[in-house]
C-alpha cells in the first residue's frame, strides 16, 4: 500500500512525524535543497550551497533546521548545489560524485558506488548528463519509500525508467520536457525544485511547487 502525502504546515508536520515514527518530513531550503527527517536522521539534497548563486535562491542558514549526523546528497559540484567550504562547517556524511569529494578530506565522506547506504538510508546512483560536469541523479529508499532526486539533468531518460516512485523532485525544465501529455513519469506525487522566482511551470500530475519553507510530510509504506 502507498503512502499518502500531506501539504501541511511545518507545525502540524512536526507533529505528525512525532506521533508516526516512519513519517518523513519535507523542508523546502531553496533551489535543489530539501532538508527531510524521519526525527532521527536528516537528509539534506544539494546542500550546503552557496546563497543566491548563479542568481537562483537565497537562504539564511538560520532557517535551516540544526541536525547531528546528517548525510549530505549531492548532485553535482556547481555552487547553487554545493559549498565545500560551506560543508567543511557542518557535522554531516556526504554522498557525492569523486569529481566533488576529492577535494574534501574527511573521514566522512562515504566512497561512491552505484549502491550506497547510510544509516537507515538507501541510495542507488544514475549517471545522468548536465553539460560538461559529473552528475548523478539519485533514487533513495527509506522507510518503504521511494524518492527520485534529477537534480539538474536535462535529459528524462533515466526519470521515465523509474517505475513505483513516491515521490520525485524534478526541475521545471526537465517536468516541461515530459509534459504536454506525452510521458507520464511513475510517481504518486511530483515536486517541483529549483525554479526561478515567478518562473512558470507546467501543472502536470498535479504537481507541487512548494515555497522556500513549506513543508509537507509523507508517512511511510507499509507493504504486506
Amino acid at each position: 500500500m502507498g503512502g499518502s502525502v500531506f501539504l501541511i504546515g511545518s507545525f502540524l508536520a512536526t507533529a505528525l512525524c512525532a506521533s508516526e515514527p516512519s513519517c518523513l518530513e519535507f523542508r523546502f531550503i531553496g533551489n535543489a535543497a530539501f532538508a527531510i527527517t524521519d526525527g532521527v536522521t536528516t537528509l539534506f539534497t544539494d546542500f550546503p550551497y552557496q546563497s543566491g548563486a548563479f542568481g537562483y535562491m537565497e537562504y539564511e542558514t538560520t532557517a535551516v533546521p540544526p541536525a547531528r549526523g546528517a548525510l549530505c546528497l549531492i548532485t553535482h559540484g556547481h555552487l547553487d548545489h554545493f559549498d565545500p567550504a560551506l560543508f567543511r562547517r557542518m557535522k554531516a556524511a556526504l554522498i557525492a560524485p569523486p569529481s566533488v569529494t576529492v577535494t574534501i578530506q574527511t573521514n566522512s565522506v562515504i566512497p561512491f558506488a552505484s549502491r550506497m547506504s547510510y544509516r537507515d538510508i538507501r541510495v542507488e546512483a544514475f549517471r545522468t548528463p548536465h553539460g560538461d560536469i559529473e552528475h548523478y541523479s539519485y533514487l533513495v529508499t527509506w522507510h518503504g519509500l521511494r524518492l527520485y532526486f534529477t537534480g539538474d539533468t536535462d535529459s528524462a531518460e533515466c526519470l521515465l525508467a523509474m517505475r513505483d516512485l513516491d515521490v520525485v523532485f524534478v526541475s521545471p525544465w526537465l517536468l516541461r520536457a515530459v509534459g504536454g501529455g506525452r510521458f507520464r513519469i511513475d510517481a504518486r506525487r511530483v515536486v517541483v525544485y529549483h525554479q526561478r522566482a515567478d518562473e512558470p511551470v507546467p501543472d502536470v500530475q498535479r504537481r507541487i511547487l512548494p515555497r522556500q519553507g513549506e513543508t509537507f510530510a509523507v508517512e511511510a509504506r507499509h507493504e504486506p
